[in-house]
């Protein structure tokens, strides 16, 4: 009997797979192209400036503008400071199939005010550029390529891998060259006869090999007319997209990228994985011939003297509740203990995440150690919630579960003349400001180790007329190229 309903159980997705194909595809026809049918016409803003609008409305509607540029819906506006003629198409699909709608579009005269954008200038070297201006890999830079979760979880950085500095030679990563011309949007991609890619877009590049340093390299010729576009969709990074046969760095299946930051001398671009669109890529690039200033790396914190936070100054008169400093730098990610370079990068994030700021870390002198997220919690996609603030009760019945409010064990370890003191927080869930944190590691997904013992250092506390500040880190990364770092201060509310 079981076997039968075995087999019932797999067979009912397939009927109902049946019922859905003969409803909404044999029931439909496909569009036509009378329908897919678009008008455009200039804004106020400049006549090199269109907004184009379907004549109808379609579940999917996908434009191509022409210029570099993409859009979906029913109403999009593309920017054309160059004059000459653009093919424009729509398409538009139903059930029962897509049709594509083509119009060509000309651009009379250049608009130079659309040309002298800081963006554009920053990258192309603008119009007194005639050559252009020719990016590379900045491989001498730890974290010039990496890895990260898509969406981001502790913000736009390589979260869980950073190259270290010329980790891909002989890739041809850093040999390939990206000239960007502010003349007609050209584009000029020189590999040097090789380039760097993931592996599962090496059926896409004949004779890809190993190079030895991981993923593939492939012989590749760039082909001649590249162009690039920026679209600046509104609350998001802007957009470069480079046009078919061209990328910058490392194929992973796409060509568009999103500007994290740029500047004369620096652009730091975040691409999405297509073969695992859970992955975000990063690539920092600085120009042909820019030459860093030699970093100076920070300095590891001199050990605090022994007996400058003691157990008593954590427990306080039996137990002693702290919370998270509301001010910029008290929580953070960096390439050193103590920093928030990574994120967020000097920012003050406690007015926009309260309900992390509230939270109570409390010691006792019976060795307990409580979370208390005082009702609500700043939850992410790895603890089973949506991002954002939300009351603690929906950690209920997820696999983050053991993250909310809780009560552990703790140890501490006093300073030596050599080594800081050290908070350790046990069990099941345990931790300090941020549940993803463990030593040489991020959590992904819950549900947390069982009784996992997660250890902080002590790299600053004073008290001041009883005034207390208390900054603990963790390397997360296991190699000292990681640190998560907490400012903390007692709760005396």
């Amino acid at each position: 009997m079981k076997r039968y309903l075995n087999f019932i159980v797999l067979m009912l997705p397939l009927f109902l797979l049946a019922a859905c194909f003969e409803e909404y595809t044999l029931q439909e026809a496909p569009p036509t192209e009378d329908q897919a049918d678009f008008s455009f016409q200039p804004t106020e803003e400049s006549d090199n400036i269109l907004r184009f609008t379907a004549a109808n409305d379609f579940f999917i509607m996908n434009w191509d503008l022409g210029n570099g540029s993409s859009g979906t819906g029913s109403t999009v506006t593309g920017t054309y400071p160059s004059a000459g003629t653009y093919t424009v198409s729509l398409t538009v699909f139903n059930a029962g199939g897509s049709v594509t709608m083509r119009k060509q579009i000309v651009i009379e005269r250049t608009d130079p005010l659309l040309l002298d954008k800081p963006l554009y200038n920053l990258l192309t070297g603008g119009a007194e550029a005639a050559e252009g201006k020719t990016w590379k890999v900045d491989a001498d830079r730890l974290g010039h390529f990496g890895l990260g979760p898509n969406p981001s979880q502790a913000g736009d950085f390589p979260e869980w891998y950073q190259a270290q500095p010329n980790e891909k030679a002989g890739s041809g990563m850093y040999t390939d060259r990206y000239t960007f011309f502010l003349a007609d949007f050209n584009f000029d991609m020189e590999t040097n006869g090789l380039v760097y890619l993931n592996s599962a877009q090496g059926s896409n590049f004949p004779g890809a090999f190993d190079p030895g340093v991981g993923d593939l390299s492939a012989p590749y010729e760039a082909p001649d007319g590249l162009k690039w576009s920026i679209a600046e969709p509104e609350d998001n990074y802007p957009e470069l997209t480079i046009s078919q046969g061209g990328f910058l760095g490392y194929f992973a299946g796409g060509r568009t990228y999103q500007i994290v930051s740029i500047e004369e001398n620096e652009i730091l671009l975040r691409f999405v994985d297509q073969a695992n669109t859970g992955f975000a890529w990063y690539i920092r690039l600085i120009p042909e011939n820019y030459v860093p200033e030699e970093e100076t790396p920070e300095p590891e914190p001199d050990p605090i003297a022994p007996g400058t936070l003691s157990l008593q100054s954590l427990i306080g008169e039996g137990s002693k509740a702290w919370k998270l400093k509301p001010a910029a730098g008290a929580f953070g990610v960096g390439p050193a203990p103590g920093s928030d370079e990574f994120y967020p990068n000097g920012q003050d994030i406690s007015g926009d995440r309260a309900c992390l700021f509230n939270d109570r870390f409390v010691f006792s002198e019976d060795g307990t150690y409580t979370y208390d997220p005082v009702d609500d919690i700043f939850g992410e996609a790895y603890m089973g919630v949506e991002e954002g603030c939300q009351p603690a009760s929906n950690l209920e019945g997820t696999a983050g579960e053991a993250w909310g409010a809780g009560t552990h064990a703790f140890s501490f370890t006093d300073a030596t003349d050599s080594e800081n003191a050290q908070i350790t927080v046990t069990g099941t869930g345990a931790f300090i400001a941020l549940p993803k944190a463990f030593n040489g590691g991020e959590y992904q997904a819950g549900p947390p180790e069982a009784d996992r013992a997660v250890t902080y250092e002590v790299i600053g506390y004073t008290n001041e007329d009883g005034v207390e500040e208390l900054t603990i880190t963790i390397d997360v990364s296991g190699s000292g190229t990681v640190f998560w770092s907490f400012v903390l201060i007692p709760d005396t509310e």
